[in-house]
């Protein structure tokens, strides 16, 4: 099933053209890794795909229905995304991890959430700490854990290990596999680190000045690095 498709989509700023007609589909249980140089455009596109910038032309479906039509708030449930840089609102942990609980209109679940802090190693009394506390790499965790608790279909990561040492790296992208396979979560992430696309990614996007220049399969793609060297 086809849960996102984009059509044409442009996007200029002055001169210069960021994104230069970019049409493809995503399905269920899609896992994309988004690849390219810095410029490319890949924020830009997580960007429109989110509602959070206007493409200058082309549209974006979500199911079937153009992604404009959609109060942004409905949409955002439906379409997560994390940060490169995190925001943490409110004055602590709880506060930021209680609210997928009052967007969906449910009672917070802390058995749910204390087993979502244990995946992403950070300890379950953390709830009760100031977000001003943290580490880059532990606010890159709790936004990633705010994300989840929303239940999206599709999860838009920017370098979402960007400020995690190895080890976290490892046990953040597991959680990760754990949720799309467990949920048949539709996950796209922008990676610089190809090792990393490697490992998680099941097809390939690559952008260059704002074109998609390869979308295929993660082995088509790995082959294809080999045969260039």
């Amino acid at each position: 099933m086809v849960l996102l498709e984009a059509s044409d989509i442009r996007l200029k700023f002055q001169s210069k053209t960021i994104l230069d007609g970019l049409s493809f589909s995503i399905y269920a249980g899609d896992f994309v890794g988004v690849l390219g140089s810095s410029g490319s455009g890949k924020t830009s596109l997580f960007r429109i795909l989110n509602l959070l910038q206007s493409a200058t032309s082309g549209s974006v479906s979500y199911l079937g229905k153009d992604t404009l039509s959609y109060p942004p708030t409905q949409l955002r449930k439906r379409i997560g995304y994390v940060f490169q840089k995190p925001y943490l609102f409110g004055s602590t942990v709880e506060d930021n991890l209680t609210y997928p609980y009052q967007l969906l209109k449910r009672k917070p679940d802390f058995e749910e959430i204390a087993n979502y802090l244990a995946k992403a190693n950070l300890p379950e009394d953390i709830l009760t700490k100031k977000t001003t506390e943290f580490s880059g790499g532990e606010q890159q965790r709790i936004a990633l854990i705010r994300s989840l608790l929303i239940k999206p279909n599709i999860l838009l990561l920017d370098e979402f290990t960007a400020s995690l040492d190895e080890e976290n790296t490892l046990i953040i992208e597991q959680l990760i596999l754990d949720e799309h396979k467990k949920q048949s979560l539709s996950i796209l992430f922008i990676s610089h680190n190809l090792a990393q696309a490697k490992r998680l990614a099941k097809q390939i996007m690559y952008l260059d000045k704002g074109k998609i220049t390869f979308y295929g399969s993660n082995d088509e793609y790995f082959a294809q690095k080999e045969l260039q060297k």
